[in-house]
């Protein structure tokens, strides 16, 4: 079974106007979207389409939790949510003229409690399940906790882990693959990293502590897989730029369902960049469709590490 984690769960609320935001003035919307978000949840969602069952796991608190296991239950997605006090939080995204501005709200507390309750969710884990660890971290948590949950799972479980920043570095854990983007990759290191020789070299900071596959996104430039045998380069399929939120956990969902499917890391890798770009170019998550037109589309390129 596949685990999806998200600690920091959100209603997104995405609205498409037809003219560029204006500050301190009425902006009308010609398409509104809305639906149960966070990186976790945005993944067993592309997962379902792709035909691959999940449990998604995390925390859900008043009407907009509510909607969020509704939701998913609509959609066929198995959850095993803990609740808390308060209200889950509500992110909005502002599409104008292909700017997008997002505004993201806050998260309701988790006691010691709620997070001993999660932890007993997850000794269920069995050896061959795989767990994605995705998104931010409430501040009420320990920063460390994706890394902290890692080593408490006693299976033998592969594990992902999609988070920014200093959170990646410090809850590194024997991962099967970790996925930054490159602007992430130059705020950890503080380089522009402009070639590829840079930025493979960056790469290898992760494989040297353990994790297996680093899979980058560089939007327009393609992506890459770095591990400790060769890099994968991906082009990037033909299509229109509609929704960047979610592309990224459309490439988790990719790469773990070609995993599953027991494809080839290259065909892995492949289906993930079509998930990843199906979600950009759709006002929705990923459908299997296009992720199958896209796949078709997409060229490796393979070179030893």
């Amino acid at each position: 079974m596949i685990y999806t984690l998200t600690l920091n769960p959100a209603l997104d609320y995405d609205m498409y106007l037809e003219n560029e935001l204006e500050a301190e003035n009425l902006n009308l919307a010609k398409k509104v979207n809305y639906r149960a978000g966070g990186k976790g949840i945005n993944v067993s969602k592309v997962l379902k389409n792709l035909g691959i069952e999940s449990t998604a796991l995390g925390y859900v608190a008043g009407f907009v939790g509510d909607f969020i296991v509704e939701n998913l239950q609509k959609d066929g997605i198995k959850s095993e949510f803990v609740k808390l006090d308060g209200i889950t939080r509500i992110n909005v995204k502002v599409n104008g003229n292909d700017k997008e501005t997002e505004l993201t709200g806050v998260s309701p507390k988790i006691t010691d409690e709620k997070l001993q309750e999660l932890v007993k969710k997850m000794s269920d884990l069995k050896d061959g399940d795989i767990l994605v660890l995705s998104g931010s971290i409430p501040s009420s948590i320990s920063s460390k906790i994706y890394k902290e949950l890692s080593e408490n799972v006693k299976a033998n479980v592969e594990i992902v882990l999609d988070t920014r920043g200093n959170l990646l570095q410090d809850n590194i854990h024997n991962n099967l693959f970790v996925k930054p983007n490159i602007h992430e990759l130059r705020d950890m290191f503080g380089e522009k990293l402009k070639t590829k020789q840079e930025i493979v070299e960056k790469c290898k900071y992760f494989l040297d502590r353990g994790v297996k596959n680093v899979i980058l996104s560089r939007g327009g430039d393609g992506a890459l897989l770095v591990n400790k045998d060769f890099v994968l380069e991906a082009s990037v399929p033909k299509g229109k730029l509609i929704n960047s939120i979610g592309a990224g956990d459309s490439m988790v969902a990719g790469f773990v369902a070609g995993f599953v499917k027991g494809m080839t890391i290259e065909d892995a890798f492949k289906l993930a960049v079509a998930s990843g770009s199906a979600t950009a170019y759709s006002y929705g998550m990923a459908e299997k469709d296009l992720v199958d037109k896209l796949y078709s589309e997409i060229e490796i390129l393979k070179e030893k590490l």
